[in-house]
């Protein structure tokens, strides 16, 4: 037998590609208004007071009362995710790297997404703000988000919170949350969060393009808001594409959109300050 029959021996390619564990992104779909086919760079939201009514003698004279309307302006910024595969170098593995790639760069967008309403949360002033207090994310806490809906007169339907996955594992701490005697176990759906007293829990993982802002590793924003309150307007709305390059003999698969978020009535976001020490 040859001796130098190893040199040559055959590399064997696993046709399957374990991905990166990351978050696909798009969790805050469909949690704000939405403005799509927007034409220019911004789009402004309208937001109007209110009126009140007043004891009135008969024929008396009435003065209308002006609500007070308001824009608020939304900026859309470009986004892409490219990347590129070599038509040679991919004949050297037995797997789709396009297909591979496609679905990183859509993954990448949906992140991006959620990313845009989140950094709209932080830059905006809170009707309300629930301090930290040396204490993670607890069902007292909870309950002053409730309250403050409610004070606020914020529709009970459409009510949102986001959290991390250590706040989450705070909140199931408290009996209330996991026990029978309090919620019939709704909180907890064949292990998916649903809702909880009328809000929907939406957890937020670590992310490349930041998250859920945590101030000296220690204390967390979370946020809870109405969906009225929290406007995203898309101008180029989301895709992937997959085009030739002949000057690099190269796939180029890129993702692009345009797209900007911005609160409407600061009355309807809350933040919620949170010790994971």
């Amino acid at each position: 037998m040859p001796n130098s029959l190893s040199d040559v021996a055959q590399t064997e390619f696993d046709a399957l590609v374990k991905a990166e564990y990351h978050s696909r992104g798009f969790l805050l779909r469909d949690t704000q208004r939405k403005r799509t086919d927007v034409i220019g760079n911004e789009v402004q939201f309208r937001k109007v007071n209110e009126v009140i009514a007043q004891q009135t003698a008969y024929m008396a004279s009435v003065t209308p009362q002006d609500p007070g309307y308001s824009p608020i302006t939304c900026s859309l910024v470009k986004y892409t995710a490219p990347t590129a595969v070599d038509v040679v170098e991919e004949l050297t593995v037995n797997f789709d790297v396009k297909m591979e790639n496609a679905m990183l760069v859509a993954d990448a967008l949906g992140r991006r997404s959620d990313q845009i309403q989140i950094d709209a949360l932080v830059a905006a002033t809170p009707g309300t703000t629930i301090s930290a207090g040396g204490t993670n994310f607890t069902y007292s806490k909870y309950t002053q988000v409730i309250e403050a809906f409610d004070d606020n007169a914020v529709p009970l339907a459409d009510r949102f919170v986001a959290m991390s996955a250590n706040n989450f594992r705070s909140l199931l701490s408290a009996e209330e949350f996991t026990s029978t005697f309090y919620t019939q176990n709704r909180v907890l759906d064949k292990g998916f969060v649903r809702e909880y007293l009328g809000i929907n829990l939406i957890i937020i993982p670590s992310m490349t393009e930041g998250g859920l802002p945590i101030d000296g590793g220690d204390v967390r924003s979370c946020f809870a808001w109405h969906k009225q309150a929290v406007g995203m307007a898309i101008g180029h709305n989301f895709r992937t594409e997959i085009n030739y390059l002949p000057r690099e003999t190269s796939w180029l698969i890129n993702g692009i959109f345009s797209a900007g978020a911005c609160v409407i009535d600061t009355r309807g976001l809350i933040e919620i300050l949170c010790d994971e020490t």
